[in-house]
């Protein structure tokens, strides 16, 4: 009986009935790998490497760590190497981005005897999405020994739904758009983007804007 109760355990949905899927990686092991160009171009800029290396239940949902790596088109790392972020997935299936925790990472890596902090809440991406949803703004900042890097996310809105084909394969797609303004010694940026997020994988395809709607880059899921 024993068992037959621990299987039963362990073939439970990791969210409860009813929960959506979120719109994240959640399978250990798995990599996703992406491609950017200039807009209109086959021109690479760069890649993007997502390694999800932990999935953890907690009280309120999962942990998912996992490490994230730039490249440049030429294969050398950006940014210090891979560095390790995580998100949190609430048991309604909303994915938490901590987008303070994850450029703590990327400058950990750049700066490593410095002290770095961070705070500022969560970029929240709802496994309910509808058109027409307007999602919370995301604000940060992070503290480089004294220096600070702030990061403003607004504007956020769901665009549509819609099936997309990129390199890895056609899925059906949320389609969010955000304004981010990023403010900081040499890193000043004021763009806009619109992701396609695609449940149980995260987003597809990322296109940015300048900060009159321009388009700037486009980056696609290549293979997972």
């Amino acid at each position: 009986m024993e068992r037959l109760l621990l299987l039963l355990l362990l073939l439970l949905p990791a969210f409860p009935a009813g929960a959506g899927e979120p719109y994240f990686c959640t399978r250990e092991g798995r990599t996703l790998y992406y491609e950017r160009y200039d807009a209109g171009s086959t021109k690479l800029r760069r890649t993007t490497t997502f390694e999800i290396t932990s999935v953890r239940q907690e009280a309120s949902g999962q942990r998912v760590d996992y490490g994230f790596t730039l490249r440049k088109a030429s294969g050398a790392e950006l940014y210090g190497g891979t560095a390790p972020m995580s998100v949190r997935i609430s048991s309604d299936g909303t994915v938490q981005m901590d987008l303070g925790g994850s450029l703590r990472a990327v400058l950990r890596n750049l700066f490593p005897r410095q002290e770095i902090t961070s705070s500022g809440g969560a970029a929240l991406l709802p496994a309910a999405m509808k058109p027409g949803d307007a999602l919370p703004d995301a604000h940060c900042v992070v503290d480089v020994a004294g220096v600070k890097y702030h990061i403003d996310v607004t504007e956020r809105e769901v665009l549509r739904t819609e099936r997309v084909t990129v390199p890895a394969g056609t899925f059906d797609a949320v389609v969010v758009r955000e304004h981010k303004v990023e403010r900081g010694p040499g890193h000043n940026r004021n763009t806009w983007s619109d992701s396609w997020y695609v449940a149980g994988i995260g987003y597809v395809r990322h296109d940015t804007y300048d900060r009159n709607l321009r388009p700037d880059t486009s980056e696609v899921l290549k293979n997972y």
